[in-house]
């Protein structure tokens, strides 16, 4: 695997500082060594150019041809060049030049000395000069001009008859090299130097400025750093905050941070503690609610159990009353038929006893039918009452409740976008409260007219079993005097008349005993579809305590994963 080459900001902020610096010095100076070498040596050029036109000017100005005598000596009409030493001398004095007059390839006049002061005559000019200036007529600049072994910048210029095409003759002007050179090199060295002291100047600001920046920014760094490992109390160096620059900004941006976090972090902290302290209460609430609620429903059950057996011990009174109006329209008709034939009477005495007998077992088993019924009743307004006391403990565990989530909702409201999910739970919480409160609303109702209904069966037992009281009296009282009809018959016609007197009174209070039972029949009818409605209402109202219980459950992890997550940060 390749190793990945790390740099620090120190070393990229010096190198993006110091290799421009360091390619424009370099560039500088090459430009300097080419560029300033170039002008300075075109400068010594047309200096040399200037000289030369000044010299053929001052030549120029005779009239005349160039006509070379016999002794040797070169005139310009009456002017003879071979003796114009103060010309050249004088040219000399003023521009440091050496000068010479070329006639053709020779020198005829020139103001350079050999070493022993003698003027240097005669000698011809190269092959090079010659075929530039002399053949081809252009002007020729030479860059290595030897004069007495000494190496010169000269400059040719051709000179020409007047009428004619090709030059006569040539003038010379040139300058020492080795003293221009050295100047040249002087000026190329103090530009070189100069960009080195500014670069050195550079490279140590910059070194100074990525030393600073670094530093400061690792301050920085280490501030962000500590705020990330939780410790919001860390101090930022104050000379940070003086820097006008983004590190300045920084600097502050950080003290910003540490700031907001701590009161951020102080509010979670708090709202935190307050979800917790809730989500127990809460929980705990709907422990009990769950447990109050089983109670409620095997209450409900034995109701509904005990509402169906009195259904059904009704309809079996019923059954046994319907059995007795029968046997006492039996003993009318039997009356009726004593009234009309003694005879008759005497034959169905047996009979009569029989059916008295019959009739008091059946009385007896209607009172013990009825007693077991009012038991059962009172048994239902007993649980009725407990019913009642768990509805409003359930009316009390829902408002108590909503109240908490209405709490739990207005603190995730202050939570903000943290406290969204809070808000759900909460709102979902308050809904099964209220769905709570009304079940039990409902339960109460229920339980009130069950109640009622069933004091109202009480009443109306109270009122069956005396009638039965009544009626075994009468039926006692009708045994004895069957009995003593079976001694005395005809002592019984008169008698006859008042035992279809009762048996008339009781036919009223067997129809009055039936439509009773009708009634207790449809309200023990009642009471079971009413418990069984209860029963049904009150596993609704199981169901959502134990949904808000999970609720709570999520809320408590919830609130004990913020509570963990806050034990980062040290305030």
């Amino acid at each position: 695997m390749k190793k990945t080459v790390r740099i620090n900001l120190k070393t990229k902020i010096f190198a993006l500082t110091v290799l421009p610096l360091l390619i424009l010095g370099t560039v500088t100076m090459l430009i300097a060594t080419d560029y300033v070498k170039d002008a300075l040596l075109d400068e010594i050029r047309e200096a040399l150019q200037s000289a030369a036109t000044a010299t053929f000017a001052a030549y120029d100005q005779n009239s005349g041809d160039y006509i070379l005598a016999d002794n040797g000596d070169v005139w310009k009409g009456s002017y003879n060049i071979s003796k114009s030493e103060s010309i050249v001398d004088s040219i000399k004095e003023k521009s440091g030049m050496e000068v010479t007059f070329f006639y053709g390839d020779k020198r005829i006049m020139t103001s350079a000395k050999d070493k022993n002061g003698k003027r240097i005559l005669g000698s011809p000019a190269g092959e090079t000069v010659k075929k530039k200036v002399l053949e081809q007529g252009k002007e020729y600049f030479s860059k290595a001009v030897s004069i007495d072994g000494i190496i010169h910048y000269g400059y040719y210029m051709p000179v020409y008859q007047t009428g004619q095409e090709k030059p006569i003759g040539m003038i010379f002007v040139g300058t020492n090299k080795g003293e221009k050179d050295a100047t040249i090199n002087r000026i190329v060295n103090t530009i070189i130097l100069v960009v080195l002291v500014v670069m050195l100047i550079c490279v140590g600001a910059a070194a100074v400025f990525a030393i600073s920046t670094t530093r400061s920014l690792k301050k920085s760094i280490r501030s962000v750093q500590l705020v990330a490992s939780g410790d919001l109390n860390g101090n930022v160096d104050a000379k940070l905050f003086k820097r006008g620059d983004e590190i300045g900004d920084l600097s502050r941006a950080v003290v910003e941070l540490q700031e907001e976090m701590k009161k951020s972090i102080s509010a979670i902290s708090t709202h935190a503690q307050e979800v917790l302290s809730a989500s127990d209460e809460l929980r705990d609430t709907a422990k009990e609610t769950t447990s109050s609620m089983v109670e409620v429903e095997n209450a409900v059950n034995s109701i509904a159990q005990s509402a169906t057996d009195q259904a059904e011990m009704s309809g079996r009174a019923s059954d046994h009353i319907t059995d007795m109006g029968e046997k006492i329209q039996q003993t009318s008709e039997e009356v009726k038929l004593m009234e009309k034939n003694a005879k008759a009477m005497r034959l169905s005495e047996e009979k009569t006893a029989d059916t008295i007998q019959k009739l008091l077992q059946s009385n007896r088993e209607v009172q013990e039918l009825i007693g077991e019924i009012a038991r059962q009743t009172k048994e239902t307004n007993e649980s009725a009452k407990k019913i009642n006391e768990v509805a409003q403990m359930i009316a009390s565990i829902a408002d108590e409740t909503n109240l908490l989530s209405l709490n739990a909702g207005i603190e995730a409201a202050r939570a903000g976008e943290s406290g969204r999910g809070f808000a759900v739970v909460a709102n979902q919480i308050q809904n099964l409260a209220n769905q709570s409160n009304d079940s039990s609303r409902r339960i109460e109702e229920i339980i009130h007219q069950l109640m009622e209904d069933s004091d109202q069966a009480v009443a109306t037992m109270e009122k069956v079993t005396e009638t039965i009281n009544t009626q075994t009296n009468h039926m006692q009282e009708t045994e004895q005097m069957t009995g003593e009809v079976m001694h005395c018959i005809m002592e019984s016609v008169g008698s006859m008349k008042a035992i279809e007197k009762r048996v008339s009174n009781l036919d009223g209070s067997r129809q009055a005993i039936v439509a009773t039972m009708e009634e207790l029949l449809d309200i023990a009818r009642q009471n079971a579809a009413t418990t069984q409605e209860v029963c049904a209402t009150a596993n609704v109202v199981n169901e959502n305590v134990e949904q808000v219980a999970g609720s709570t459950d999520g809320l408590k992890e919830i609130a004990d994963g913020l509570k963990a997550s806050m034990q980062h940060f040290q305030i």
